[in-house]
């Protein structure tokens, strides 16, 4: 038997010393025999390079002592007679390259001293001008050594000044590209050591490139303009200013190539050196005008915020369509001569007298980008043109003449809209592209002028003899409505081919016509069926699917920016055509182009889509029910309960309500709310909130239509510091109102109040700030407007005779308050006939804005998180007073008949056939009633009783005549006995609806 020790294998003796990998290891050994080499190589090289440095150094160093002894006898030398002045030269050329680097500035300092003395008793002028430019080279390459020493700032002043005096001695000498090359330098010097050099030396300096600037290329110079520094500050100087002509008779391609700062640098220094108190003469503003063609940017001064001035467009934020550039204060201050009355009359007589067209083009496209430079002298800019006698009928003969205008206007008598290939075709025909562009440019202007004149204008001026006359302004209306779909409807990239600032022609066309249209509404100076388009069909069932699409997308996006990864961007309409995307844009900017039944339907769609979507959200947390809003209501306190349960709910006060009343003897009323008492809570806290006479006193009444709006005491007081807790409390009670006119709209329930017309402008108008115009005022005050308008007429006399200042007195409570209406120095400003209009803008602006700002924005919060404010803005105001109370003064008895439901009746039966007859006799007010008492509503359906839901019924509830009818308002059923009698319905009906029997006989 064998013991098993544990091993099994023998070790292994490699008796012949063999590897056992033997590959892997060649390897091995050849990678590093090749790496041995490699660094024997590396060393054989730093081992030559040393030598080189070596070699150099004392090379250097020898050339560095032979600098400094040829120095010591270069300064020997100046001091006496310069016999050779080529040796001299060469020897400073010498000494500037190998001692100046490396010796101390106080040596240097030394050597320049003494080059400028000699150059001063310079009296020779035979001396070669290559020697010149070799000198003129030889202080440039200084400046190159002192600009990479930044503590050298001294030294660069000190070597212009030697420049300076070397070019007063040779300037005929030296040669074009060595001024080239020293501009070049010294631009590159003010802008590196501008925030370190003293003013006077960079002044010196700027100096010296102008002398340079003689012989120097136009586009060094407009380089060295526009270097965006706050430091190269330019003075008044008529021998610059000189230059600066000359220099921009030449055209060049420099100025498209500049970036949008470089550009306001040059535009400020160019009217520094001009100055602003002498005249403008031609070549200035053919000079200006060149720059600002090339400007389509806004400038903001640094510590301005573009907010106060800008009311932008969310679309055009996204669109990134206006650009902002930020100056310093002096630079933007500069820029306003730009906006004065000198400036700005003798443009105007170079544009009108035509007599030079490439000048003339100048100074349209200078009016044209003014307009848009500083917008906060925007205003300034066209009340100028404003006041210019014939300026407006100037620009609309100008304009009615071009070829582009005719043929847009007679595409309107067959289309609504010009085609871009037959506007292509009127391009070709036009010898220039100089005249399209011209067109435009005069249209944008035209365009910009005139819609300040219709907001400053009061309906009664607006067509002055001196302006436009109704005549041309309705010609001109039939122009812009075909422009403004051509604008929509085509894709018109290609016009920025002629009109770069395309997307603002756009913007102003439409902005005026929506204008127009306003005016139009309150003085109906255009035909009936002036907006009704002649072929182009919006249907409307598509519309409102590509809607409903949209407003999905909408809502997607809301909710993806309360996500951390959202990126703003514009959105994209996935899957729509360029026609239903202009559609889409003629509904949101131009609605009044589709019928305001239209509207409606799209309107109620958008609320029925919100609703699906709300019910939608509730039920993925209750799965089978919707919840509902509880409440109840007392009838003696029917206002401050319903804010109670209902004010903080927000945009959840959209969900159904439940509420129960309870009378004045604390018992609960019958009913139950399947909807009918919903809209009896509607009705019933309108009925009672926007009473004037109540006691909140949330609303007022105008003094001659008794029309509503917010009470502007509410304003004072808190201005005044009176009862500001009350006054706060009320602000939520506006909220509140705001969200019950919401859910108004929401549950389709017309209520009988009439707003405001100026207030209702508010609600339409949230993209303006909610701000009305001094034509509003006529409806909030009809005699206040009327006095107003009186001062217009009155000689400087009778204005002084009044007495009137910029402040305005109102009562409160009783007693007389006054508020500044140019704080703080409204009380010493005297009304004269120079500020009068401002003085009606003033007033105008406290009563109708400033007075309503805040309670006007706490009743629209409330409504708009009810309904989207952008669809109100579908509906100007008096369809929005349609879309609250309902458009007829009376019920459609037709349209009701044929919409009606019967159940136990037919309609010839006797009892039916007697009370349509019974409800054509009755007046006005007792169909209303009918209507309230069957549907809880007083009015009746927009839309008709087609669109009513559910139908309007009528039950047979029996024979039993001594019964009332009853009704069921949630399903809007009217529970009718068959009486057979004509007089017995009369008294039985008119006996239900006028009592006040609120849900009993429901």
């Amino acid at each position: 038997m064998l013991n098993f020790t544990g091993q099994t294998n023998k070790r292994v003796v490699n008796l012949g010393n063999r590897r056992s990998n033997t590959s892997s290891n060649s390897r091995n050994y050849l990678e590093q025999t090749r790496i041995q080499r490699q660094k024997r190589e590396v060393q054989r090289q730093r081992e030559k390079a040393g030598l080189v440095l070596q070699s150099y150094v004392r090379r250097y160093l020898e050339l560095n002592d032979e600098a400094q002894r040829i120095q010591e006898e270069w300064k020997r030398d100046s001091k006496d007679q310069v016999v050779d002045w080529s040796i001299w030269i060469t020897k400073f050329e010498f000494i500037s390259k190998w001692a100046f680097p490396s010796q101390p500035i106080d040596r240097t300092r030394e050597t320049l001293f003494s080059l400028d003395n000699c150059l001063n008793e310079f009296v020779n002028n035979s001396i070669d001008s290559r020697l010149f430019d070799k000198l003129l080279e030889t202080l440039i390459r200084c400046i190159k050594i002192f600009n990479a020493k930044k503590s050298s700032v001294d030294m660069i002043v000190l070597v212009s000044r030697i420049i300076k005096t070397l070019i007063n001695i040779a300037s005929s000498a030296i040669s074009p590209n060595a001024y080239r090359e020293l501009i070049l330098n010294l631009t590159f010097t003010c802008n590196e050591v501008g925030e370190t050099i003293t003013d006077d030396d960079l002044s010196s300096m700027v100096d010296l490139i102008y002398e340079v600037n003689v012989k120097d290329s136009y586009q060094n110079f407009i380089k060295f303009l526009s270097i965006p520094s706050e430091r190269i500050v330019l003075s008044k100087n008529h021998h610059r200013l000189d230059i600066l002509r000359s220099v921009f008779v030449e055209y060049n391609d420099t100025l498209n190539n500049l970036s949008d700062h470089e550009k306001a640098y040059l535009l400020v220094r160019v009217l520094r050196i001009h100055g602003s108190d002498d005249k403008f003469i031609e070549q200035d503003y053919f000079m200006i005008g060149r720059i600002l063609s090339t400007i389509s940017f806004s400038i903001y001064s640094q510590d301005q915020n573009p907010n106060d001035d800008e009311n932008d467009d969310v679309e055009d934020k996204l669109d990134g369509k206006i650009d902002k550039v930020y100056l310093d204060s002096e630079s933007y201050t500069a820029l306003q001569i730009l906006y004065s009355s000198v400036y700005i009359k003798q443009g105007i007589q170079i544009f009108t007298n035509n007599t030079h067209t490439s000048l003339s083009n100048l100074v349209l496209y200078s009016f044209a980008t003014l307009i848009y430079l500083i917008p906060s002298l925007k205003s300034k800019l066209c009340m100028l043109v404003t006041i210019t006698p014939g300026s407006y009928t100037w620009f609309f003969n100008e304009l009615k003449n071009d070829p582009i205008y005719k043929f847009l206007e007679n595409t309107s008598e067959n289309d609504d809209y010009a085609k871009v290939d037959d506007l292509k075709k009127i391009y070709c025909k036009l010898q220039h592209e100089n005249s399209i562009d011209r067109f435009w440019k005069t249209l944008f202007t035209f365009e910009e002028f005139y819609s300040y004149w219709l907001i400053v204008s009061n309906d009664l001026e607006s067509f002055a003899d001196d302006k436009l006359v109704l005549k041309d302004v309705s010609e001109f209306l039939t122009f812009l409505k075909t422009l403004c779909l051509t604008l929509i409807f085509n894709n018109m990239n290609s016009q920025k081919d002629y009109f770069k600032d395309y997307n603002k022609l756009k913007d102003i066309s439409i902005s005026l016509l929506n204008q127009l249209y306003m005016k139009n509404l309150r003085l109906n100076f255009l035909p009936a069926d002036f907006w009704i388009l002649k072929n182009l069909n919006f249907n409307i069932d598509s519309m409102i699917q590509i809607i409903a699409t949209e407003e999905e997308k909408r809502i997607s996006l809301e909710n993806l920016m309360f996500s951390s990864s959202f990126k703003p961007k514009k959105p994209k309409f996935l899957n729509s055509s360029h026609d239903t995307l202009a559609k889409l844009e003629v509904l949101k900017k131009l609605p009044f182009f589709l019928s305001f039944k239209d509207r409606v339907r799209i309107f109620q769609t958008l609320i029925d889509l919100d609703r699906q979507r709300t019910q939608s959200n509730d039920n993925i947390f209750n799965a089978f029910i919707t919840p509902k809003l509880l409440a109840n209501i007392r009838r003696e306190f029917l206002l401050e309960d319903a804010f109670e349960n209902f004010h903080k709910l927000g945009s959840q006060f959209k969900n159904k309500l439940s509420v129960t009343f309870f009378n004045e003897y604390g018992g609960q009323e019958a009913g139950i709310d399947g909807g009918g008492i919903t809209k009896e809570f509607l009705t019933s806290v309108v009925l009672e909130a926007f009473k004037p006479s109540n006691k909140f006193g949330l609303f007022k009444e105008t003094p001659s239509d008794y029309q509503l709006y917010p009470n502007d005491d509410i304003y004072k007081k808190l201005y005044k510091k009176i009862d500001v807790d009350i006054q706060r409390e009320k602000l939520f009670y506006l909220k509140f109102l705001g969200s019950i006119i919401g859910k108004c709209f929401y549950e389709n329930v017309l209520v009988d109040i009439s707003f405001a017309p100026f207030f209702l402008n508010k609600w339409c108008n949230v993209n303006n700030s909610m701000k009305n115009s001094i034509n509003d005022l006529n409806y909030l005050d009809n005699e206040l407007f009327k006095n107003l308008m009186k001062l217009l007429s009155m000689t400087s006399d009778e204005l002084k005779e009044l007495d009137l200042n910029f402040t305005i007195e109102e009562k409160i409570d009783g007693l007389d308050y006054k508020f500044d209406l140019l704080p703080p120095n409204g009380e010493t400003t005297l009304v004269n006939t120079s500020n009068e209009l401002n003085y009606i803008h003033q007033v105008s602006n406290f009563k109708l804005n400033q007075s309503l700002h805040i309670q006007s924005k706490f009743f629209l919060d409330g409504l708009f998180e009810i309904i989207n404010a952008n669809w109100l803005s579908m509906f100007d105001s008096f369809e929005l007073q349609m879309l609250i109370s309902g458009g007829e003064n009376d019920i459609n008895i037709q349209d009701w008949k044929e919409n009606v439901e019967y159940g136990g009746f037919f309609d010839d039966d006797i009892t039916i056939i007697n009370f349509w007859q019974v409800v054509s006799e009755m007046s006005p007010q007792e169909r209303f009633k009918l209507i309230k008492f069957v549907t809880s509503v007083s009015r009746a359906p927009l839309l008709g009783f087609g669109a009513l839901s559910p139908k309007f019924g009528i039950r047979n509830s029996g024979r039993s005549i001594e019964r009332l009818p009853t009704a069921s308002t949630c399903v809007n059923l009217l529970k009718l006995p068959d009486y057979q009698d004509k007089e017995l319905i009369r008294t039985k009906l008119l006996y239900a609806i006028n009592t006040d029997s609120r849900f009993d006989l429901s």
